[in-house]
This record gives structure tokens, sequence and C-alpha cells, in this order.
């Protein structure tokens, strides 16, 4: 049975890093697709530079920036001149294009979703060069391959598009597969697509993760391999919670709520497509390869506790609406996310009553979101505010929901650390609690309910 294998952009970070992952692929006997992320921080720096205004001079300069870091990185990787200099021609094939964009968008003194997705696809494009032509240096059968040209379909929402999974399998599925056949390792650029009449779309940040899952739907792989910078999932993040303890297995319900609720190291959309499928997703570490990781699967173990996780996003605001009977009026709260979703706007979270409806966004979403508020308050809202600096607390565990218990448990370890909860949401699944607080007291919120649950020795 085959697998696909993601990388994502911190393990393509430079020469060194990039070797390790060819290793890990060269190790692996069985067939497999790759499916990589752009080297870390070029998205990044593409899309800085083409939302900022530049004279031809600046652009010149921002390409030959690019060139030489993947030109240093190929240097590390590769040492055959004959699969070095195709691999030049490649970079600069792909080069020229997005040169090409940018001078585009500077001309017209425009940038389009559509413009900016097709400009920042071009960091996959040089990546997914880079790693077949070390993997070809090292003996492998690889090929470079870029999703749009592949047949990967999405929906026309740049910036957010979403995988059309069966238009997308009837393309991919006898093209990879017929590859795997042949012993060749096809190397899969990810992040974005193309809608049915040819533009390329994204699938939002860090969305590698959706692409690698779709093509592990699309071609009938038995196992996902999502390989990250970390062990993969733990009960808290290390970085808040030194004795955060390491998770074997999740459950899709488990893994999907984490990432939803701030846990980076898995796209939340990435559940959507294996679970479909009923493929296991093994979340794995470059730089420690023979650490087992954690495996997302159909069914879970239950802990005694309840809780298995804790995740949290910080940078998030409030939304308040206030009017006499707001709660109780029909259409009220629909036509607020209606408008708030018309805008582009995620609502993370939601409680109402008599008087006030109250909403959860994220920060940077709050000037989408006020014409939307402005058009509210000419009816049964008398008025509205956002209240910024919040942060949202996730506590995560298959069978929580059907324990008696848990949430008190969870509430008396905020109280007892001195925290106010601001908003609280519970039995939208039966995995997951979560609940609001000010970003001063996260820190301490994170300690206090992973001490309840996961006592220091």
């Amino acid at each position: 049975m085959s697998k696909v294998m993601k990388f994502g952009g911190s393990s393509l970070k430079d020469g060194i890093s990039m070797m390790m992952v060819g290793d890990i692929i060269a190790n692996d006997n069985s067939p497999r697709a790759v499916v990589v992320s752009a080297c870390q921080g070029v998205t990044n720096d593409i899309l800085g530079f083409i939302n900022v205004e530049h004279r031809d001079e600046d652009i010149q300069q921002f390409i030959t920036d690019l060139r030489d870091r993947h030109l240093g990185i190929l240097g590390q990787v590769s040492t055959s001149m004959l699969t070095k200099q195709a691999a030049v021609d490649e970079l600069f094939r792909h080069l020229v294009r997005l040169e090409r964009i940018m001078y585009g968008i500077t001309y017209l003194e425009e940038l389009t979703p559509r413009t900016s997705d097709l400009a920042q696809s071009y960091g996959e494009r040089l990546s997914a060069v880079l790693v077949a032509t070390m993997l070809q240096d090292m003996g492998m059968n690889a090929v470079a391959v870029d999703a749009d040209e592949l047949g990967m379909i999405t929906d026309d929402q740049f910036g957010h598009a979403s995988a059309d999974i069966e238009a997308t399998r009837a393309n991919i599925e006898p093209k990879i597969n017929a590859m795997l056949e042949r012993e060749e390792v096809p190397v899969i650029t990810g992040y974005f697509g193309r809608t049915a009449d040819g533009h390329v779309a994204l699938f939002g940040r860090n969305g590698t993760d959706y692409s690698a899952a779709v093509i592990a739907n699309a071609i009938g792989a038995e196992t996902l391999e999502i390989w990250k910078d970390v062990d993969g999932f733990m009960s808290v993040d290390p970085r808040m919670v030194p004795d955060a303890v390491p998770l074997d297995c999740l459950s899709y319900e488990e893994a999907a709520e984490l990432a939803y609720f701030g846990a980076g190291i898995l796209h939340p959309r990435c559940v959507e497509p294996a679970k479909a499928a009923g493929l296991d997703i093994n979340l794995r570490n470059v730089f420690n390869p023979t650490h087992p990781g954690s495996v997302i699967k159909g069914t879970s173990m239950v802990y005694e506790s309840g809780l298995k996780s804790i995740s949290s996003k910080k940078g998030m605001s409030i939304i308040k609406a206030y009017g006499a009977g707001a709660g109780y009026e029909l259409g009220v709260l629909a036509d607020m996310y209606t408008g708030l979703s018309k805008a582009g706007i995620s609502i993370y979270t939601s409680a109402s009553s008599q008087t006030c409806i109250s909403l959860l966004i994220d920060s940077m979403e709050k000037p989408l979101a006020r014409p939307t508020l402005r058009i509210m308050e000419s009816g049964i809202i008398d008025e509205t505010e956002i209240i910024d600096d919040m942060a949202l607390v996730a506590v995560v565990g298959e069978g929580m929901g059907s324990m008696v218990g848990i949430a008190s448990r969870v509430f008396g370890a905020v109280a007892r650390a001195g925290v106010n909860v601001e908003m609280f949401s519970a039995g939208a699944t039966s995995v997951a609690y979560h609940f609001v607080v000010r970003i001063d007291d996260l820190d301490r919120t994170i300690a206090a309910v992973h001490e309840e649950f996961f006592p220091s020795s």
C-alpha cells in the first residue's frame, strides 16, 4: 500500500534540514508520494512584497535574492552537475514567471485575490524542484510535479479554497499511481490547486497539510505522514508548561478540535479528507525521526481523567451587540452570522442573552467586521463594541462530554488561579469544551488546568 509524506517549511529551511528530509524518504521503501511546502519564510516574503508598492529595481532585487537563496540550498543538496543544471533551468523558469506577475501587479497598480494566490504559489514550486533534485542526486527517480498541472481541483474561494475531492481523484489517481508503479517518487507542491476554469487558488495559510490529505484520499493511500519539527501532539504546548505529556494516539475529532482551537502542529481541515478515507495520520519529527510521533485515526484511548490535551489561541476579540430583545428577536443572530461571513470573518464561538449577543473573532478581522456592525446598529441592535486582548482555550478529550464533573474541575482550577472566564461553550461536540479569558491570564489558566489533570510529580 502507498503512503503520502508531507514536509513543512521548517524542515526545508536550508540544505542541512533538507538532507534530513532526503534521508527519511530514502529510508522508506514503500511506494510514496511526497508533498512539500515552500522553504521556510518564502511565502511570507512573497506576500509581504506584493502587498507594498515597489519600483522595477525593487522587483529585480527581490527575484535576485530569492534566486540566490534557492541556488544556495541547491548547492548544498546536489553535487551532480547534470541534475543541478536541470534544476537551475527549472528554478529560473519559475522565477521568470513570478517576476512577470510582480511587474503586472506594479504596472496595473492592483492586487486581486486571484493574482495574490498565483504569486504565492511559487514558493512551493521552487521548493519542489529542490527536493526532487536532491532525491535524484541520492539515486531516486524523483519528479517535481505542480499540483495545478496535476489536476488538484478547487472551488473559486481564493485565499481559502476547498478541494473538490471527486474531481481531484479522477484527475490525479491514475497519474500518481502510474508514477508509483514505475517506482518514481512524485514530489508534489502543496498549498494550492486550480479552479475549474484553470486559476490557481490557495488552501489558506499552512494549507499543505490539507493538500497532502486530499492527495492521500485521492490515491487511496493507507497512511499520511506529516513531518514537522516537533514529536507530535502533547497534553499542552511545552513552551507554556514544561511538564507537557506526549500523546501517542488521538481520534479524528480530538485532533480536529485541537487544531481548530490553536494547536499549530496540524491544519484543522487536514482531518476531513483523511477521515472520509479512513486513513491514519502519523505526525512525525524530521529532526527526531526515530520517535513514533502521534497517530490520528478513527478511535482513540479514553483517558480516565477525561481531558487529554489543552490548546489555546491568542489574538482574539469579543464583539458585543446590545439591544432590548436582541437574543429573543427572530433572525438577529442569523443576520450577524451571515453579514460577518460575507465579510470573510470566521466566528469561533457565540453566546446570547435577552439583551446581548457575544461573538468571538480573530482580532485581525476587526476592520472587516465594522461595516457589518454599523449596518446592524440600524435595526434591533442599539450598540456594538469590540473587546480586545482575549484568548481562546480549548480542553479536549474523547468521551469528555459524557463524564460527570469535568467542567467543574476545569473551572475550579481556573477560579483557584484567580482568572475570570469571559465566555464559555460546551455541547457543540462531545470531545471539547472551550472558553475565553483575557490574554494576560492565559499562561496561568493553562498551567492551572494542566496541573489539575496532569499533576507534576
